[in-house]
């Protein structure tokens, strides 16, 4: 019996027909530009409410029949004499996402699951653990226009809440999410990939993520431009992340207590760090998850495991109540060194 030998995949892009795509969006208009990222709310109103893209105070509005085309309309930015032409949906999101007919088409495919390669979202199951490339462009692109939707004074004042600066949020790519109401943390891989975003409502703290998410890794990408930091700081979440950002090291958040081990050595061989310093929760599972990490770490490099001050339960509550960065390596200073000698862990 013959055997067939079987051909080499070749990845080949994902082309949407675009009277296919705009016949399953008819009716869907409403949370389709909404999912975008157009505030739900200007969405309401056929005439008079601020552009969110250039401002103004009443240059915005809806067309008819938005739910069945899409159409909206801006005097200043998005009207009859502007590349895109306003008129239909698909010219609302290339205008909206900064994007070609091509890219808004297949934005508009993945999100109603059109074709046989594009998965329905209503179908992608929370468990998957490495999205596809398909999904990866979906949460990048989400990530981008989310941390767009992200106004100046929502950004002060999700920072108040967390009681940090503007600054190391912009840094994570935190952004809003209207669909969810919710602040967005995008999430990524050793390479600087995003693979998932987590969502927090400002309201509750409630803390989820976008169905086929990835638990990934919470940090600035320009870290991956850096040559041998001297520490790379590892901390449990986005906001611990963000406090230490705040005054000035160099940290990524891991998911969850001792989550993440895999892509966080990837990172760490990635940037080659003098040395790992992981700041546990004050709790047993903070500790035993920074055991974990350690344990996956000194492979890599050598690692200190350092805890908050009695009393205080993370980093960012650290922070908030007055750490400095000096007060925080000299903690980290005292704790002891693991490193691999001689085939051996030394615990210092």
């Amino acid at each position: 019996m013959r055997k067939h030998r079987r051909s080499p995949q070749v990845k080949r892009p994902v082309h949407f027909n675009i009277d296919e795509v705009k016949h399953r969006a008819s009716g869907r208009w409403v949370e389709i530009l909404s999912a975008a990222g157009i505030p739900s709310e200007l969405l309401e109103s056929r005439r008079g409410m601020p552009c969110p893209r250039c401002g103004g105070s009443d240059r915005f509005g809806t067309m008819r029949d938005l739910a069945m085309r899409g159409a909206v309309l801006c005097r200043h930015c998005f009207n009859g004499d502007t590349d895109p032409r306003a008129g239909d949906g698909l010219a609302t999101l290339r205008w909206w996402l900064g994007v070609s007919l091509t890219a808004a088409t297949e934005w508009l495919g993945l999100y109603l699951g059109c074709g046989h390669a594009a998965p329905r979202v209503r179908e992608i199951v929370q468990s998957i653990s490495i999205p596809r490339e398909i999904d990866r462009k979906r949460f990048a692109l989400a990530a981008e226009v989310w941390a767009r939707n992200m106004r100046p004074e929502w950004l002060e004042k999700a920072a108040a809440m967390l009681g940090l600066p503007i600054e190391p949020l912009v840094r994570l790519g935190v952004g809003w999410s209207p669909e969810h109401r919710a602040t967005s943390w995008p999430m990524r891989d050793g390479e600087g990939i995003v693979i998932g975003i987590r969502l927090r409502c400002p309201q509750t703290t409630q803390k989820w993520a976008v169905r086929g998410s990835a638990a990934g890794l919470f940090y600035c990408p320009t870290m991956l431009a850096i040559e041998r930091p001297e520490r790379l700081w590892c901390v449990e979440g986005p906001t611990d992340t963000a406090a230490l950002l705040s005054v000035g090291l160099s940290a990524v958040g891991v998911p969850s207590a001792g989550g993440g081990a895999d892509l966080l050595v990837a990172l760490a061989r990635r940037v080659r760090p003098g040395e790992v310093v992981i700041v546990a929760d004050r709790d047993d599972a903070g500790r035993r998850g920074a055991e974990r990490l350690a344990d996956a770490l000194v492979i890599v490099a050598p690692v200190r495991v350092a805890t908050p001050p009695e009393g205080v339960k993370d980093a960012r509550a650290w922070v908030v109540g007055g750490a400095d960065r000096a007060a925080i390596e000299s903690m980290a200073d005292s704790a002891p060194v693991r490193s691999i000698v001689m085939g051996e862990v030394n615990h210092g």
